[in-house]
């Protein structure tokens, strides 16, 4: 049986080009732990520029020593990328197209000759390698001290002929210790640079289009709040081309100021755990931090602190309340729904009405958050029948009555019934099952896609016919007609929203120019 999306799975709103994953075996120790650093931590509050371009070099190069704890290193020496501390040997991942520093810290002191020939060896010889794209970058030497080394790395000029990808490695291995000791050449950093997706907005008669952000990181993008101010940046700390999960970086872009503040915790629009969490009105959520974690203030945070287990929570559509299944941790069966006033943080219980079984993923059989849409008169989620079938159990909540009852949309039972509908309701598009006008189906597709707000005007994209890439559609509800908006697509598009006045539509892609 196959389908588009299911619950449990994560959802992009558009085509993905590669995904940005890790695959092999799991962190070794050295990866996930790093000597304590003073320099700027990964729970830095302070905001970095979205901008950046690949020639540009950096103003801060040559700074002073960072200091290190050389008495806890146990690997011969630790690569670490400047601008994202968390970011060391051994791994392979994703930087950025502009000029990147890295630091060296040895564990012994070391030949400074014979390391910078050691790091020119290994990328020249990793540069003749048969597979596409490995490159010999440009490598200028910092010496803070003999076990602290800054190595800036440019990308040569392209020519045009490049493939879409480049890649370099760096490694010191084969370099000698100032007793004449030769360092292992296991450590080595894998720096892949892809074509940052940008978000553009594009007018909605697909007349206009104006790109707004430099990103100069990959990283996948998800717009969180109605007026398309904030979006949630994650980044993958290791990189492969396949389905391997590993941890990722999160940040929060804010395109009225331009700037991204990283968060040192794993942020979701979607979130279950501890009923004590964190709730940020723009649109995401995360657990409590650990003490000594310095988590950036904001003021739409709200810390929230339940009695019970939070098997899923999701925002209400004004962002005034907070809609929760809550149930004891290993609790499987049939939740009580909590809605809580995040103006006066008074709570209504609703005991046992979520009935059916907490929904698992089809891609590796976890539990995922129970997930709630409201529309602001009813409220639908879904559980499953049966403990380990895919059949769901659909209900709908109205806020008027404060009753739970079935739902029955058009959607097989056994595919998930997400679904997006018009302000005013009259119009529905369910990711499975097409565009509907109540129980009539108006026009037969799959995928992803938007509604501009305020109108009965859907917006999607399809591969296109008679060419490579992907093509922009609009189609009218009420006259049933499907306009051509936009052609030249790249495969890696993706469809992020539509501005609160219906004027725009937003779109993420990598492709340096929309036709």
């Amino acid at each position: 049986m196959s389908l588009f999306i299911r619950q449990g799975m994560s959802i992009l709103l558009g085509f993905t080009l590669l995904a940005v994953a890790g695959c092999g075996s799991k962190p070794t120790k050295s990866q996930r732990e790093t000597p304590a650093i003073s320099q700027q931590a990964s729970g830095s509050s302070d905001q970095l520029s979205a901008s950046g371009g690949a020639s540009a070099k950096p103003t801060d190069w040559g700074p002073a020593e960072i200091a290190y704890d050389y008495a806890a290193m146990q690997d011969d020496v630790l690569i670490q990328l400047k601008e994202e501390p968390r970011l060391h040997s051994p791994l392979r991942t994703v930087v950025g197209v502009n000029p990147q520093t890295y630091t060296f810290f040895f564990r012994e002191v070391m030949d400074r000759g014979s390391v910078e020939s050691a790091i020119r060896k290994h990328a020249k010889e990793e540069s003749t390698r048969e597979d596409e794209g490995f490159i010999n970058p440009d490598l200028s030497f910092h010496w803070l001290h003999d076990r602290q080394l800054q190595l800036l790395v440019t990308l040569p000029e392209k020519s045009g002929e490049e493939p879409v990808w480049q890649e370099y490695v760096l490694n010191a291995g084969g370099a000698r210790t100032a007793k004449g000791s030769l360092i292992g050449d296991n450590f080595s950093f894998q720096a892949l640079v892809l074509p940052p997706q940008q978000i553009w907005r594009i007018a909605a008669d697909g007349k206009i289009t104006e790109k707004l952000t430099d990103f100069s990181v990959m990283t996948n993008l998800e717009l969180l709040d109605p007026e398309q101010r904030y979006a949630m940046l994650t980044r993958f700390t290791n990189y492969c081309e396949c389905d391997a999960l590993y941890d990722k970086l999160y940040s929060i872009y804010d395109s009225k100021t331009q700037t991204v503040t990283s968060y040192p915790t794993e942020l979701s629009s979607m979130y279950r755990g501890a009923g004590d969490f964190m709730a940020d009105r723009r649109g995401f959520f995360y657990a409590q931090p650990n003490k000594g974690t310095d988590v950036p203030k904001s003021e739409f945070a709200s810390r929230i602190l339940v009695d019970g287990y939070v098997h899923g929570v999701s925002f209400s559509r004004d962002r005034k309340h907070l809609l929760m299944a809550v149930g004891e941790a290993e609790q499987k069966k049939d939740l009580d729904l909590v809605v809580l006033d995040l103006t006066v943080g008074t709570e209504k219980h609703y005991p046992g009405v979520i009935k059916g079984w907490v929904p698992t993923s089809e891609w590796d059989g976890a539990v995922v958050p129970v997930s709630f849409a409201d529309d602001g008169r009813f409220v639908t989620f879904a559980m499953r029948k049966e403990e380990k079938g895919f059949e769901e159990a659909r209900q709908r909540f109205d806020w008027k009555t404060g009753k739970v009852t079935n739902w029955n949309p058009p959607v097989p039972a056994d595919f998930w019934s997400g679904f997006i509908q018009t302000d005013d309701g009259a119009y529905q598009y369910y990711w499975n099952a097409g565009l509907y006008q109540g129980g009539v189906q108006l026009l037969q597709q799959a995928g992803t896609g938007v509604w501009i707000p305020g109108t009965h005007r859907f917006v999607f994209a399809e591969a296109a016919q008679e060419s490579d890439g992907m093509e922009l559609f609009m189609f009218d509800a009420d006259r049933k007609q499907k306009t051509l908006l936009k052609t030249g697509l790249s495969y890696g598009f993706t469809l992020l929203g539509a501005s609160s006045d219906g004027k725009w539509l937003y779109v993420a892609t990598n492709q340096p120019r929309i036709p």
